[in-house]
């Protein structure tokens, strides 16, 4: 078996999002394999799981991570900074790069409401940074299909498809594999008491709940999802829509920008917030979730029609599938086309609120539909477990591979092109000093090589 790094960018503990989530979940998933898992993330950290190692270490902390790179045969990372790739691929350490989040088309969502000179750098930071990992790494994982296409089309333009690997493997699975995220193998467990349902104020004992699992992104349609619950005020007992959590945990701001004001504004033009909108501005620790989904009757997911859809993989659905919730969504994403193929609910098209309503009450006011998707949802769910997701990772994790033939020249030049857009970036960010900062550790890792 091997020692497996995996480093996670934001930090690990009661409250995280969707990638320190599954930085954690993929370390569990190995170390329950048989390996030695060590989960690297930027303090402060906890983790109460003995199977594996904690190592308080974020991008900033160069000299740790390196240090923990040496002493494993394979580091999984969803990013690495330019300098510490370059680094890294140095060493006899295994790269895995997790593509599971289309960094180049979400970004083009993320940053839409920026200054074009700031698009355009986010945009070029994205695609250069995407593209070191795939010339870096000696395995990739993405979390669909979709996404797999994506990123061997990346790979066919840029010339980063090997000819002897493909003699070898036309399918090319032994260089990019799916990894979706994954569910839970134990049942989730109710709380002690009420969260929502005569808990929550507003909310009675007996009323339905949609709810909205993760943040508001600005490339997400919440407001579709409160124009519906509006349509359903004709039900009884009265329906409402929870959004779980819209501050965000994390350590570093991202470039996403919240949907969140423009939501609520519309909620509260609509008389609905308060009454039948309802908002936990906390982000919900991670092992209390379990009670919330729970006692929802819908989970409910919609997004805008556009290439960050297309390629997304929302993980808020697996939540929803694992409590064993039907799910309405919007149609164009891979959990979407689940959800259609599988029956685990209904969809909609994109921005119709008319027909998201009529998806919901659908499941509402018919118990055996309810029950039916609900059936199918619990003969799906063994199948998608964490253990199931990382299958193809474990393999590569316990089979001595041959590296990648070393591109080190394209390495440097995409690492080195980051540093133009990532300047200004950073002044917009921190200010000056923090360039001249980064600026003196790069100098002083240099003098130490020579």
């Amino acid at each position: 078996m091997s020692r497996v790094l995996v480093l996670s960018a934001e930090p690990v503990g009661k409250r995280m999002a969707g990638p320190a989530i599954r930085a954690l979940e993929v370390a569990r998933a190995l170390a329950a394999g048989g390996h030695a898992a060590t989960l690297a993330a930027p303090a402060p950290s906890e983790l109460a799981d003995s199977r594996v190692t904690l190592l308080e270490a974020g991008f900033a902390d160069f000299d740790a991570l390196l240090g923990a790179a040496r002493q494993h045969d394979v580091l999984v990372a969803q990013e690495l900074p330019a300098q510490l790739l370059r680094h890294v691929r140095r060493l006899p350490v295994r790269l895995v790069a997790d593509l599971y989040n289309p960094r180049p088309m979400e970004v083009l969502e993320a940053v839409r409401d920026r200054s074009r000179p700031a698009q355009r750098r986010a945009q070029k930071l994205a695609r250069l940074t995407t593209l070191a990992m795939c010339a870096a790494a000696d395995f990739i994982v993405c979390a669909s299909e979709k996404q797999r296409d994506l990123w061997l089309g990346g790979l066919a333009l840029h010339g980063l498809i090997d000819l002897d690997r493909y003699r070898g493997d036309p399918s090319l699975r032994s260089l990019i594999d799916v990894v979706p995220f994954g569910l839970p193998a134990e049942a989730p467990r109710p709380a002690a008491g009420p969260v929502l349902k005569g808990a929550w104020p507003g909310i009675g004992p007996d009323d339905r709940v949609l709810l909205w699992g993760g943040g508001i992104w600005n490339w997400l349609d919440a407001v579709t999802c409160i124009d519906a619950v509006g349509r359903l005020g004709d039900l009884d007992p009265p329906v409402h829509l929870v959004f779980q959590g819209i501050d965000r945990p994390g350590l570093e701001p991202v470039d996403a920008i919240s949907g969140t004001p423009g939501a609520l504004a519309h909620a509260e033009a609509l008389g609905l917030l308060g009454s039948r909108v309802h908002v936990n501005r906390e982000w919900v620790p991670y092992e209390q979730r379990a009670a919330w989904l729970l006692e929802a009757d819908l989970g409910v997911s919609a997004h805008h029609d556009h290439l960050e859809a297309r390629f997304s993989f929302r993980t808020r659905v697996l939540d929803y599938l694992w409590a064993g919730r039907p799910v309405v969504g919007t149609t164009g994403d891979a959990l979407a086309d689940l959800v259609e193929r599988r029956g685990l609910g209904r969809t909609a098209p994109p921005e119709d609120p008319d027909a998201f309503a009529g998806a919901c009450r659908a499941l509402l006011e018919d118990g055996d539909a309810w029950e039916a998707a609900a059936s199918r949802i619990a003969e799906l769910r063994p199948s998608l477990t964490w253990t199931k997701a990382v299958e193809p990772l474990e393999r590569f994790c316990a089979e001595p591979r041959a590296r990648r033939e070393p591109r080190r020249a394209r390495i440097a030049a995409l690492t080195a092109a980051q540093y133009p857009p990532m300047i200004p970036e950073v002044v917009e960010r921190y200010g000056p000093a923090e360039v001249v900062r980064k600026a003196g550790r790069l100098v002083m890792r240099a003098a130490r090589r020579s």
